[in-house]
């Protein structure tokens, strides 16, 4: 239905350029229809194409009615985590690509010597949670997103947070199958005293040096990933399974 498709972009365009913000009211669908003069099924099917895509909210019952939703970023991880999954893309890929963004934030924070406040701030919380596994878990996460977000890359934030979840699974999975946990915190004491080299080299401007400090935490996480995963891929994850290595 054409005129469903373009309402459904005029109203996206509205709440892209921020002229309708979080939680405004729509008119409901009788009035809406009438505004533009449309009828009212057209009205019902623009705004279920609005509603799928995370847009529009459809309130049920007395006082309800249509309200714009602004996505999060939950929005972007669940359509990208359902394309890794059709596409049966191995996790290690996801896994390469991710460190690839993060390797290049960490290289230009340190070729434009920042300062990094929030990302120190992140390792030293890293560096005290050493032998917790899931709160260090969730703050190596946080470590890897602050680098990318004080370089300054909006787009290249929203792929790493997107892929969040999908990174997260895998390190919860890897940190139970370990047997002996004493492997676990010498990879937590590797990683923070990598990321703290890391730090130290981008407020020096030595984007050479914090490349390499990266990789040698980064290299040797991946490694033991991929013994672990095999092909391993997003789908079979999240189904709690794995494939044998080949």
């Amino acid at each position: 239905m054409k005129a469903a498709h373009a309402i459904a972009a005029e109203v996206r365009g509205q709440i892209a350029r921020g002229e309708l913000g979080d939680g405004d009211a729509l008119p409901v669908e009788n009035d809406l229809g009438e505004q533009l003069g449309v009828s009212k099924g057209v009205v019902r099917e623009a705004l279920r194409i609005l509603e799928h895509e995370g847009l529009v909210e459809v309130r049920r019952g007395l006082g309800g009615g249509p309200r714009v939703r602004h996505p999060s970023i939950g929005h972007a991880a669940t359509a990208i985590g359902v394309y890794l999954q059709i596409g049966s893309v191995p996790v290690m890929d996801v896994w390469v690509a991710r460190d690839r963004v993060i390797g290049a934030a960490v290289e230009r924070l340190a070729i434009a010597r920042a300062t990094v406040p929030d990302l120190g701030a992140a390792v030293s919380e890293l560096s005290s949670l050493v032998g917790d596994l899931d709160a260090y878990n969730a703050v190596l996460l946080d470590v890897n997103e602050t680098a990318v977000r004080e370089a300054g890359n909006a787009t290249e934030l929203m792929v790493v947070a997107a892929l969040r979840h999908v990174v997260a699974a895998e390190i919860e999975a890897a940190s139970r199958a370990l047997v002996d946990t004493r492997q676990a915190v010498m990879f937590e004491e590797l990683i923070a005293e990598k990321w703290h080299d890391i730090v130290r080299h981008i407020r020096a401007g030595r984007s050479a040096a914090a490349a390499r400090a990266f990789a040698a935490q980064a290299d040797p996480v991946r490694d033991a990933l991929a013994g672990t995963l095999g092909a391993t891929t997003v789908v079979e994850a999240a189904r709690g399974g794995s494939r044998p290595r080949v």
